[in-house]
């Protein structure tokens, strides 16, 4: 296996959030997980989707496997308005059969509005008390929602691990999220050359609080965008 050094250390890096249950990864799912290891990555971290029909099942068998897969799920902020019980009888069976290690990708996402933000709310409201319930720990999706998005967490008094995936928000809002000792996961944005932005909130995160993520199928880095 391919290991960086930092002053020194061996360094084991995550994938902290992709996308392996996409129909594209079909026929070839195994080998990109291959790569991905042999490249130097020591875990990796991949979403089901509760609403994409095989989504469970394309990562049931990735978790199956390889030990080193593991898993999240929750109801997208762009769904909001198609949220049912059956959807989140679906999550709850799904996170439980297979030991996620968080609920997520759950949050408020303001830029697009691909849902009513009353109906955004309310099921973040409810899949924060989902989390809480079980103990899990919360991945956000926060696009242009982020005061929000640590309002609801305050009101519910949710004092698990927090991590705002693929963090675009700005450097004051990154600020208090990490004062509240949650974590920020930075994606192959921060390689955009309109990104500088990105790159100074980087400089704050200390390196215990940061995870990194491809985020894949999306968001490749620079140079590999297309």
């Amino acid at each position: 296996m391919v290991y960086d050094y930092i002053y020194g250390i061996k360094m084991n890096f995550i994938d902290f959030h992709c996308h392996l249950d996409y129909k594209e990864f079909d026929g070839k799912r195994q080998e990109i997980v291959a790569e991905c290891f042999n490249a130097g990555f020591a875990k990796i971290v991949t979403v089901a989707d509760p609403y994409e029909e095989g989504s469970y099942e394309r990562t049931i068998e990735v978790l199956q496997s390889n030990k080193n897969v593991h898993c999240m799920a929750a109801a997208h902020p762009h769904k909001a308005d198609h949220y049912t019980p059956e959807i989140e009888k679906g999550i709850l069976k799904f996170i439980t059969d297979n030991q996620a290690i968080g609920y997520g990708e759950a949050g408020l996402d303001f830029h697009y509005n691909l849902a009513t933000p009353e109906n955004q709310q309310t099921v973040f409201k409810r899949q924060i008390a989902i989390a809480n319930e079980l103990k899990l720990p919360l991945i956000i999706h926060s696009r242009e929602a982020e005061p929000v998005v640590l309002k609801f967490l305050e009101e519910a008094k949710f004092d698990l691990p927090v991590v705002f995936h693929c963090y675009t928000g700005n450097k004051e809002d990154a600020r208090e999220i990490l004062k509240r000792g949650y974590y920020i996961s930075i994606s192959g944005i921060v390689t955009f050359k309109n990104a500088g932005f990105l790159r100074d909130i980087v400089k704050i995160i200390p390196l215990d609080r940061i995870f990194i993520e491809t985020d894949s199928p999306y968001l490749s880095p620079v140079p590999f965008t297309v």
